[in-house]
């Protein structure tokens, strides 16, 4: 059977850092009707990311671009209060230039609600429903956050789970045009007034 350990305060929420790497791709194709990018990594690899139907497109990013890419994923989890709305998922972009290059960010919020329905201490094993599917899902937490925060749940509790991806990326084979310079402008000379300009005529 397994143990139930009661929720404290210092054990409310955990988060975790799933994945972190960086690596130089190429940009086979960018999808704009099924809003999906294609990558290749250096080893040959492909790579397809979806940036969803809130974002209209994927800023800078055009076929054959050459990009240094980094990858971040989190896991995050907290006991959700009674009463608090259902949490929503969300998808960002970002852009800017870096040293001339453009830069763009893709973060993704994949949010739900889930109900604990057992707990295993022993082999750090859930189970859980969430919002609007009774099927259940089976997790093995293997990260000592996780693990803590586990023993902070009991059988019925309710928690928002949250899994974070974002990709930064720098397009490496494109500088940003520089504006033209502006016309100099002459200055009066010293002790010289600048008459004002005449008025319009009145219309009659």
């Amino acid at each position: 059977m397994a143990a139930l350990v009661q929720p404290t305060a210092a054990h409310a929420q955990a988060s975790v850092l799933l994945k972190s790497q960086q690596a130089n791709a190429v940009v086979e194709s960018v999808d704009r009707e099924a809003r999906e990018l294609l990558l290749r990594e250096g080893n040959g690899h492909l790579l397809t990311i979806e940036y969803g139907s809130a974002v209209k497109d994927v800023p800078h990013l055009h076929e054959g671009d050459t990009l240094k890419i980094q990858f971040v994923e989190t896991l995050g989890a907290q006991l959700a209060p009674p009463g608090s709305p259902l949490p929503e998922s969300t998808l960002t972009t970002a852009r800017g230039f870096v040293h001339g290059h453009p830069r763009g960010i893709i973060a993704a919020f994949n949010r739900e609600r889930a109900t604990i329905k057992t707990i295993d201490l022993a082999s750090s094993t859930i189970s859980f429903t969430t919002e609007g599917d009774e099927s259940l899902h089976i997790a093995a937490l293997r990260t000592k956050a996780m693990q803590d925060f586990l023993k902070t749940l009991k059988v019925g509790d309710v928690v928002d789970i949250t899994r974070a991806e974002s990709i930064t990326y720098i397009v490496t084979n494109k500088t940003v045009p520089q504006p033209a310079p502006a016309a100099p402008q002459l200055a009066a000379p010293a002790g010289d007034i600048m008459a004002p300009a005449a008025p319009a005529p009145a219309a009659q």
